[in-house]
């Protein structure tokens, strides 16, 4: 019980010393859940072309050609979209 407490307390001090500055970990959560919404809106926009998506994946988004999200990402392309 008292390893549970310790532990209960270094979290209460780790959350009180870190009031009112930028959390880093939930700035990067924030970043990332743009960037999949920007991926999810150019899947759904009829308009978007399969260059463009990749010209964004890999510029806006920074994935590498040969990397394992850039691959991913044009799965969902094909898979929705085709491969044309």
């Amino acid at each position: 019980m008292a390893k549970k407490t310790d532990e209960d307390l270094k979290q209460v001090m780790a959350e009180e010393r870190s009031r009112g500055r930028r959390q880093p970990l939930k700035a990067e959560n924030l970043e990332i859940s743009r960037q999949i919404r920007k991926v999810i809106r150019m899947l759904e926009n009829k308009e978007c072309s399969r260059e463009n998506y990749i010209t964004v994946l890999r510029g806006d988004l920074g994935l590498k050609d040969g990397s394992a999200k850039f691959r991913e990402c044009v799965k969902l392309w094909d898979a929705r979209r085709g491969r044309f």
